[in-house]
């Protein structure tokens, strides 16, 4: 009995030992515990295609790092790792335009990325200003498009200070705001987006050097050319011979003047009695330039009524009006041929 306790205890005693001496090369850094996690493993990428829609918004010049967080706060993108690396994968990821975008939570990342460069998926608000509108017609696409109210824009219009309408335009916003195509986020309100069509036209008269003193004049001629229908090359011309008609204190008669004096549209007929009715922008009985810009004016209009070429002709007549084929001429005689030459078109073309 003795002797079996004595073993029993030799025994146990062995393992201590073999425990003691062997311990730390069981459980040296080479050879640890498999039941400790030492790595976390990476994050995968969804499986896509999506699921839930979801608008999320691009700011300009973000990294993609900070575009990868954003998405994966949105449940687009699984991590910010997987976002970074098919970012870098795609050539085109880096022309990705601010904006607001129409995606879905759980997408590939790489289907992401190319969700954010489809133009198609912007969420948007996209406002397309022509060259030629007049305000009411810009007031009522704004509300089409954004759902604001005529008479709530009618108020952000009436906030001269807010929308930045410079002094010299007399509180008028006829020909100050640019033509283009204009993105804003749907938080935007009704000032910030005059302010800023507000803001282009200027910026393109400082780059064309024109004085704050002359920015009025300039639209206002612009405006006049623009309403002319002429091809782009022949617009400086067109300007010069409204330059010789004001310098001469002749007056300009323009029809375009008289249907925005009396709310037409621009391809009613304008009758002699029209012409007779004593409004201020009334080219045929006010010598000079009307009171301001009567449309938005595109970049070229602009150009040619900053630079109009020298010269003499005193008048001009668009004898195609499909081709835009324009007669110059020094002479009311020369002008009546032009004239006949348009009644010939018509003719034809009845």
């Amino acid at each position: 009995m003795l002797l079996s306790v004595l073993v029993g205890i030799l025994v146990v005693g062995a393992v201590f030992y073999v425990m003691w001496t062997r311990g730390a090369d069981m459980f040296s850094a080479d050879e640890q515990p498999t039941l400790v996690a030492t790595t976390q493993a990476p994050v995968e990428d969804f499986p896509g295609p999506g699921g839930e829609p979801v608008q999320v918004t691009v700011a300009a010049d973000v990294t993609p790092e900070v575009l990868g967080a954003s998405l994966v706060d949105a449940g687009v993108v699984s991590s910010v790792e997987v976002f970074v690396a098919a970012y870098g994968q795609n050539p085109d990821a880096t022309t990705i335009a601010p904006g607001t975008y129409n995606v879905f939570r759980q997408m590939r990342a790489a289907d992401a990325i190319t969700a954010l460069l489809d133009p198609e998926n912007l969420a948007d608000l996209t406002v397309e200003v022509t060259a030629g509108l007049t305000v009411p017609e810009i007031k009522t696409e704004l509300a089409r498009i954004t759902g604001v109210s005529v008479a709530q824009l009618d108020e952000a219009f009436a906030d001269v200070a807010g929308t930045g309408l410079p002094a010299e335009a007399g509180g008028v916003y006829e020909g100050w705001i640019a033509p283009g195509t204009y993105h804003f986020t749907l938080g935007t309100t009704p000032v910030e987006m005059i302010r800023a069509m507000i803001a282009s036209t200027v910026s393109t008269l400082d780059a064309a050097g024109v004085a704050p003193e002359d920015r009025l004049a300039v639209l206002t001629l612009g405006s006049l050319v623009e309403e002319e229908q002429v091809l782009p090359e022949d617009q400086a011309a067109v300007a010069g011979v409204f330059s010789n008609r004001v310098e001469s204190e002749t007056v300009l008669q323009r029809d375009s003047t008289v249907r925005y004096a009396l709310g037409l549209a621009d391809d009613a007929p304008v009758t002699q009695e029209d012409r007779e009715t004593d409004l201020p922008y009334n080219t045929y009985l006010h010598v000079g330039l009307p009171p301001s810009p009567i449309s938005t004016v595109s970049p070229e209009a602009l150009q040619a009524a900053v630079a109009p070429a020298e010269t003499t002709a005193r008048y001009f007549v668009v004898v195609d009006p499909v081709a835009k084929v324009v007669q110059f001429s020094d002479t009311y005689t020369e002008y009546q041929d032009s004239l006949k030459a348009l009644q010939a078109w018509r003719d034809a073309n009845a």
